[in-house]
This record gives C-alpha cells, structure tokens and sequence, in this order.
C-alpha cells in the first residue's frame, strides 16, 4: 500500500501552492492530498463573510482530523507556515506517522519574536476588531515576507491567487497570550512521531532561529535550514531542493 501525504497549507493559500511538490511525492509513488481548509483556496470566502473571521485553529485541526480518520493508516503530514502548527496539533493527537514542518508557526511556547515578523503583523493587528474580521495582507507586505524570490513579473499572480484569513486565528497566532483557549498550545510529551522542522535563511515571517526553537521543543526533531531560501521555500524557485530534501528524509528507517 502506498504511504499518504497530506499537505498542511499556510495563512492566506491553498491547496494549490503544493502543487508542484505533490505531483513530485506522487512520482516518488506516494498517494498526496492537498486539502484547501474551511473558506480557503477554491472555496476563498470574500471579505464580508463573517463566518471566516471566527475561525480558530481548532476548527481547521478539527476538519483536517475527520479527513485523516477516514485514511486507511497514518499520513505523512508536511505543514507550512500556519499548515506546521495544525500539523503540531495532529501530531499531538496521535494522527501523523512522520512529521515536517516547513518554516512553522509556533506553539505558544516557542519564542518567535522578530523586527521583520512584528512589520508583517502588526498592520493586521491594528485594524479595529480585527479578531473577528477576515482579513487579507497588502501586496506589498506579502512580497516583503514572502515572495522575494518570486519573479518581480509573477509576484502579482500568485498574490491575486491568496484568500483571506480568520481575524481569531491571527490573534491565536500573533498574540497567542490573549487567547484564553490556548488554541496553539502544544505537548511535546504527546508528539512521539518521527519530526522534522525546516527553516530558510532569508525567511522573515517565521525567522530560521524561530524554526529552530521550534525543532528544539521535540527531542527527537530533526532540523534543517535551507541557504538563500524565504518563508516561500515550498513553492519558489529551488523549491525542488526542499522536496527531495523532505524525499530523502521520508526514506531514512
């Protein structure tokens, strides 16, 4: 039986940012998926709808949770960015056979301060209520965070491709003290699975030294981080670097 994949996406994506990786894994004979979360990718809610901006985490772990259920054995769960703490969260629940984490946010735990994170979030931040609100970055911060490899003439595209995201999630993120529900809470104790985290250099969502703290929370994580890479590394360009990094990994006993 072929081993499944499941693709974790990130704020803002898809499903269809993967694309490139899954139809790689799927020539190296695994079964992939890669599921758009609630209002994400095709299903993108527009900026009215209210139901997005109440979101939390846990709805999307609880969704991703009855997809796994219905698999015939545990996946291979590969998360980026937002899709690497759900991943945690899967993990601790006992879901996952082997575990990465690609450039991941952080368990509240996990210290991830940065100047150039704090510049990403803080003008979602400030927007009134934003708590509850669906929200969507500005072009221009997204290519400061996060497309600084895209071609200058393709950044457009893949930015009128993104979605908007639950205003709850980002606090539960970004001010993850605020939360009384302690939504991105983690056990280390719980994730026994076979882990490893990602970083990239140039990343300035989710800092490398950030990344390394977080492989540092699970004894048994593996860490790697990937020169003149963004927090983009799963999708830009030298993304094949990244996939048969991950490839080699999966192969080891």
């Amino acid at each position: 039986m072929k081993k499944t994949i499941v693709f974790i996406h990130g704020m803002w994506g898809g499903g269809w940012y993967w694309q490139p990786m899954k139809t790689y894994m799927e020539a190296q004979g695994f079964d992939c998926l890669a599921p758009d979360l609630r209002y994400h990718g095709d299903q993108q809610a527009d900026p009215g709808h209210e139901e997005l901006g109440h979101l939390s985490l846990l709805d999307y772990v609880e969704d991703l949770e009855t997809l796994i259920r219905t698999l015939p054995e545990k996946p291979v769960v590969i998360g980026h960015s937002m899709g690497g703490l759900i991943a945690q969260k899967l993990a601790e629940k006992g879901l996952v056979e082997r575990l990465v984490l690609a450039c991941p946010a952080p368990p509240n735990d996990v210290l991830a301060i940065s100047a150039s994170g704090l510049k990403s979030f803080i003008p979602l931040c400030l927007q009134p209520g934003f708590w509850k609100k669906p929200h969507r970055p500005s072009f221009e911060s997204v290519v400061y965070s996060s497309f600084q490899l895209i071609p200058e003439d393709q950044r457009r595209v893949y930015y009128d491709r993104l979605g908007y995201e639950s205003g709850r999630v980002l606090l539960e993120i970004a001010l993850p003290f605020l939360d009384r529900r302690k939504a991105t809470a983690v056990r280390a104790s719980k994730v026994q699975c076979p882990t490893l985290v990602l970083g990239a250099e140039l990343d300035r969502l989710i800092p490398a030294n950030a990344a390394k703290n977080v492989a540092n929370k699970y004894p048994q994580a593996d860490y790697h981080c990937f020169p003149g890479q963004t927090h983009w590394v799963v999708a830009e360009q030298g993304w094949e670097t990244c996939a048969e990094y991950i490839r080699q990994w999966l192969g080891k006993p």
